[in-house]
C-alpha cells in the first residue's frame, strides 16, 4: 500500500503530540514525500478535528493528516511509542486519549484518503493485529504485520 519502511519508526520516545507528529514529518521530509507546509497544517488540522481514537484494553491510535495540497507522494509514516501521549479524542475533542500507534497519513490524490481511512479503522480494531504491531521488535518485522493484515 503506502508504507515505507525507511519511515516506520518503533519504540519512539515523545513527549506529547506535537512532538512525535513533528518527528514524523520530519521522517516524510526527508523522503520527500511532503511539501514544507505540511507540518504546520497537520497541527492545525489536529487542533480543529483531533484524530485519537480510543481501542479496547487500553490502546489509543492516532492518524493526523491534512489535504493533498501539501503531499508531493502518497505515504504513510508509522510510528509505535514508548509511552503513550495525549491526544484529543476525534469523537469528542474534550477527552484525552492515550496513543499507542501514530499513522500518519499523506496522500497526494484526495480520492486515496477515504479508502485508505476505511482500511486503516479496520486494522485498528483488531485486537490481535494491534497488539502484534505494539509488540514488534523490529522493522522488517512491523511491515510483515502490516502485509499480514492487508495494509501494505
Amino acid at each position: 500500500m503506502f508504507f515505507d519502511k525507511r519511515i516506520i519508526k518503533l519504540d519512539v520516545d515523545a513527549r506529547d503530540s506535537t512532538e512525535i507528529i513533528t518527528k514524523m514529518a520530519k521522517a516524510l521530509k526527508e523522503r520527500d514525500v511532503i511539501k514544507d507546509s505540511y507540518l504546520e497544517h497537520v497541527l492545525k488540522r489536529e487542533t480543529d478535528f483531533p484524530t485519537g481514537l480510543e481501542l479496547e484494553e487500553g490502546f489509543g491510535v492516532a492518524i493526523p493528516h491534512t489535504d493533498s495540497a501539501y503531499v508531493n507522494t502518497s505515504q504513510i509514516a508509522l510510528a509505535t511509542l514508548k509511552k503513550p501521549v495525549l491526544f484529543k479524542s476525534m469523537v469528542n475533542k474534550s477527552v484525552n486519549v492515550k496513543v499507542n500507534i501514530v499513522f500518519m497519513i499523506a496522500m497526494s490524490k484526495p480520492h486515496e484518503q477515504a479508502q485508505l481511512l476505511s482500511n486503516l479503522m479496520n486494522f485498528c480494531q483488531n485486537k490481535t493485529a494491534i497488539k502484534a504491531l505494539m509488540s514488534a521488535s523490529d522493522i522488517d518485522q512491523a511491515d510483515r504485520i502490516l502485509k499480514k493484515y492487508g495494509l501494505n
